[in-house]
């Protein structure tokens, strides 16, 4: 261990991100979807996504990876926030970004690293860099399988997830992957 370490600032962070395994994503919630997954659910998948496929792409994969774990790290605090709708924790992109953010600040706060962490969730957040967009599409991808997921195991059309995906999703091989999930929805 470094001479930084600081046994209570580990149990803190810890601590934080474990709270990630209970807070249930909202998206789902708000269509009534029974058991839907936790961020912390979404967080592995979207990082397994990473693992998997930044290497393919000629992307940093560690850093896709990093940036996946921290991603929704503030969520722990300020839950899951939908941007730019009329439910109570709607915000912007500008607030949700301000309010996460600020999240990431205390949740780091006993960290060396901080600075270098709350820096690498700022380039995601803002999509400042080829990983960041790349991370940033794979959030959408892990989005509409699990809403497929859900529509064979409920029934349910949950169309809003595929349109929000569709106007994300720019790179031509995501699409095609995008396009093979979407065309498993009649299946």
């Amino acid at each position: 261990m470094d001479k930084d370490f600081k046994v209570q600032s580990f149990i803190d962070l810890f601590r934080s991100a474990g709270l990630l395994k209970t807070v249930k994503r909202t998206g789902w919630e708000n269509y009534g979807i029974s058991n839907p997954e936790s961020i912390a659910d979404h967080s592995f998948l979207l990082t397994f996504f990473a693992m998997i496929l930044a290497e393919r792409f000629g992307i940093d994969t560690y850093k896709c990876m990093r940036m996946a774990l921290l991603h929704d790290l503030g969520e722990s605090i300020v839950g899951d926030i939908i941007e730019e709708r009329g439910e109570d924790r709607v915000f912007s992109e500008e607030e949700k970004i301000k309010k996460e953010g600020a999240a990431i600040e205390k949740i780091l706060s006993g960290l060396a690293e901080k600075d270098e962490f709350v820096a690498l969730w700022e380039e995601y957040a803002k999509g400042e860099s080829q990983e960041a967009r790349f991370v940033r599409q794979l959030d959408k991808l892990e989005m509409v399988l699990q809403a497929l997921e859900y529509e064979k195991r409920d029934g349910k059309k949950l169309e809003e997830f595929w349109i929000n995906a569709e106007k994300y999703i720019t790179d031509d091989s995501l699409k095609s992957l995008f396009e093979e999930l979407k065309s498993l929805r009649g299946r």
